[in-house]
């Protein structure tokens, strides 16, 4: 059973505008384990093993000393809370938050 301080503290944690613009839109970079080549490999070869850096874009739904999650989809349905495209990154795999402001450009070939 929940006491009036827990309810309390729950309610101030709705969001202050609508869904999905409550949250923030970032750009996260984040370093990712990269396979090595199949079969045999001299030992200097696989010493030169390189970590992926990934981006990602989206809605930072959530942020804690664990992880980051992002959200990339979200549908405007007034009857539907559901979004897609998402992915938890632990927080110790991030090399950078931005947060992004909405901006317009040409699409380039």
């Amino acid at each position: 059973m929940q006491n009036s301080s827990e309810k309390k503290e729950q309610s101030n944690n709705k969001p202050k505008a609508a869904y999905p613009y409550c949250w923030p839109m970032v750009k996260v970079t984040w370093m990712d384990a990269m396979d090595g080549e199949n079969g045999w490999q001299s030992l200097d070869d696989m010493m030169k093993g390189q970590l992926a850096t990934c981006i990602d874009i989206g809605w930072m739904i959530k942020s804690d000393d664990k992880s980051v999650v992002v959200m990339g989809s979200w549908c405007l349905d007034p009857d539907d809370k559901h979004g897609g495209r998402y992915i938890t990154i632990p927080k110790g795999w991030v090399k950078e938050i931005k947060y992004l402001v909405e901006s317009y450009g040409e699409i380039r070939d």
